[in-house]
């Protein structure tokens, strides 16, 4: 009888795994279908890297590659980060739990006599929040009467079309650069009323009709950048030197000067757990050409090369403090701007 019982309840049991199975077959698979595994999804990156991605240096980029059997190998979002940035230095990937909010807003105040707007590096994926950072940056542009100063140290990126958005009135609309694939195909980037469009990715400016006001051209306004200024600060630098009436200050940028597009995955934490992420990774995929700036072998070619300021000024900032808050100018740097501004 005992024996029977156990079988019994052995049967019982396959049937539940049965049923199970059979209910989670019917119901899941069109909620996860884009459920993925960690190895999986490297794979798929690393192939996309081969074919379309920017190459900083080849040979150590195959090498890694041929350790990690083309992604196959990597089992964490950590591994892949350090495998895509052995490609391009803009490359990477991030869990979507580990992903640092950058969202400071830009803010003026006064030093040696001059107004002051910083920009600071800005990340968000909370629509209110992107159109908030917009309509603040375009306040206080808008609001000032006579020359002023943006300062970008500090910044090391995020979003460009918030802050290009934000700087709306600064910038001449039309095409602000053209982004270069790796097969020398090239597509121009437009700022226009309606947003940014473009490039490998589209900027658009969803509701920014309402937020962004009319194009002032005409006042003086200097840029201050430095090496921390990176990747989105770089480009928004780009497109307000469109603008005669800007003259940027500084030291050389960090030169991030290339474009990514992103790719979300979603995968179980491993291979015996049932915790599913959400991680998203970062391919540098083309190089940039833009008129209105140069770098330091005078061209206006870019691939992960800093932008040269108009004045060069050799004192940096005080560096960027933990909380990643901006510097302030320092005196030897307003100095210079207050000489421009005299003397125009």
């Amino acid at each position: 009888m005992t024996c029977n019982r156990k079988a019994a309840f052995r049967i019982a049991k396959i049937v539940v795994i049965i049923l199970l199975s059979v209910i989670i077959a019917d119901t899941v698979p069109i909620q996860n279908a884009n459920i993925i595994t960690i190895p999986d999804a490297a794979y798929q990156t690393v192939a996309y890297m081969a074919k379309k991605g920017i190459i900083e240096d080849s040979s150590a980029w195959h090498a890694a590659m041929a350790k990690t059997n083309g992604g196959r190998n990597l089992h964490t979002v950590k591994d892949l980060a350090m495998l895509l940035n052995t490609a391009n230095k803009h490359s990477s990937a991030v869990s979507s739990a580990n992903t640092l909010k950058k969202e400071q807003m830009p803010h003026q105040y006064t030093a040696n006599g001059l107004t002051i707007i910083n920009v600071p590096s800005f990340h968000t994926t909370e629509k209110s929040v992107y159109l908030t950072y917009i309509r603040k940056l375009n306040a206080l542009v808008t609001d000032i009467r006579g020359p002023f100063v943006l300062n970008f140290s500090g910044n090391v990126g995020g979003s460009p079309s918030a802050m290009i958005l934000g700087l709306y009135s600064l910038i001449p609309n039309g095409q602000l650069w053209t982004s270069v694939a790796r097969d020398g195909k090239g597509q121009q980037v437009h700022l226009s009323k309606n947003g940014l469009r473009g490039s490998a990715a589209e900027y658009l400016g969803t509701d920014v009709k309402t937020i962004i006001g009319k194009k002032n051209l005409h006042t003086k306004v200097a840029v201050v950048m430095d090496n921390h200024s990176a990747s989105a600060a770089e480009f928004t630098i780009m497109s307000l030197k469109h603008n005669p009436n800007v003259k940027s200050f500084g030291l050389p940028s960090a030169g991030f000067t290339s474009e990514n597009s992103g790719q979300t995955f979603h995968s179980p934490l491993s291979d015996n757990s049932w915790k599913i992420i959400t991680w998203t990774t970062i391919r540098t995929d083309h190089w940039v050409r833009c008129s209105s700036v140069l770098n330091a072998q005078g061209t206006h070619q870019f691939n992960n090369t800093p932008i040269m300021p108009d004045v060069l000024v050799a004192e940096p900032n005080t560096p960027a403090s933990s909380n990643k808050k901006q510097p302030p100018v320092n005196s030897t740097v307003l100095n210079e701007i207050k000489k421009w501004l005299a003397s125009t």
